[in-house]
């Protein structure tokens, strides 16, 4: 299989790895904080109201997905491609980002939540990228197109 082929095919699924971690941890979350029975999710006071209410250890589950999903997509794409790319690293790491940042835009979350998530979600994007490629280190030789 050509190195650009098994690349590309490597991010995808670490990317559907990730995304599939992240769903389920929230819904571990659902099951153990259920919402009120009735609840319009489509009425956004409503929503708010709720979000509000939730205690911490709901809203730290949701973190703990964004993490541990990117953990799970960097390490299946960096197995996939028998390598650790740094850009496995970014595209990972930024779209976990990028759904951390419209979900706090869309949904009301608390400060703290807000800080911790745009500090603790590049550190451990950069911590696992870093681990990974202690772990896998470089090919001997790297063919032509396949240096980062």
């Amino acid at each position: 299989m050509p190195a650009l082929l098994r690349t590309t095919l490597a991010l995808l699924a670490g990317v559907v790895v990730t995304f599939f971690t992240i769903s389920a941890v929230e819904q571990l979350g659902h099951i153990l904080y259920r919402a009120p029975a009735g609840l319009d999710w489509q009425d956004s006071s409503a929503v708010s109201a709720y979000l509000k209410q939730l205690p911490a250890g709901a809203l730290l589950l949701v973190l703990a997905g964004w993490l541990l999903g990117i953990f799970t997509g960097l390490t299946a794409a960096t197995m996939l491609a028998g390598r650790c790319r740094g850009r496995f690293a970014l595209a990972i790491g930024c779209l976990v980002f990028l759904g951390a940042v419209s979900n706090f835009y869309l949904l009301p979350h608390p400060l703290w939540l807000m800080v911790l998530s745009l500090i603790l979600i590049p550190l451990v994007t950069l911590i696992c990228w870093w681990a990974l490629k202690k772990r896998f280190g470089q090919p001997v030789t790297a063919t032509e197109g396949e240096n980062e």
